[in-house]
């Protein structure tokens, strides 16, 4: 049996201050407890008749994004980095994100510019923590190493 990926393997983390000499990342890792990638593709379909009524695909594009889901931590530099964004618009919305997690014996990073969008700082019963949720979308082609 091969070994299992655990999500809690994966390190994330958004650029939350500095220039690009000097750039301070911090991790999304306290209050997180789910992370979700979804690749956003752009499928087109071709229905030739060599192939009987079943099509061909291809994929054309992709808008990737993450979202995070947890509990709101309050004093944690990713999280209030986020939720201070929360009222703003355009580029006061984008940083950069970095993803690492290893692949068999590969240590593997995603980077790439990102739009922090549909941020929920609050969220739940009066006597819960309060559940969060964001989505960290790519802006452009992500670098891989």
């Amino acid at each position: 049996m091969g070994k299992l990926f655990t999500t809690y393997g994966i390190e994330a983390s958004i650029l939350t201050s500095g220039s690009s000499e000097a750039e301070m990342y911090s991790e999304l890792a306290d209050g997180i407890d789910n992370i979700a990638e979804a690749l956003n593709e752009v499928v087109q379909q071709f229905f030739f008749l060599k192939d009987k009524g079943f099509a061909t695909n291809h994929v054309t594009g992709m808008a990737p994004a993450y979202t995070f889901t947890g509990r709101r931590v309050m004093g944690d530099t990713a999280q209030d980095f986020i939720f201070g964004k929360k009222y703003s618009l355009d580029t006061d919305r984008q940083s950069k994100l970095k993803i690492a997690y290893t692949e068999g014996s590969t240590e593997k990073t995603i980077s790439c510019n990102c739009t922090i969008c549909n941020i929920q700082e609050f969220s739940g019963a009066s006597t819960d923590d309060s559940a969060i949720s964001f989505e960290l979308r790519f802006d452009g082609k992500p670098t891989i190493s």
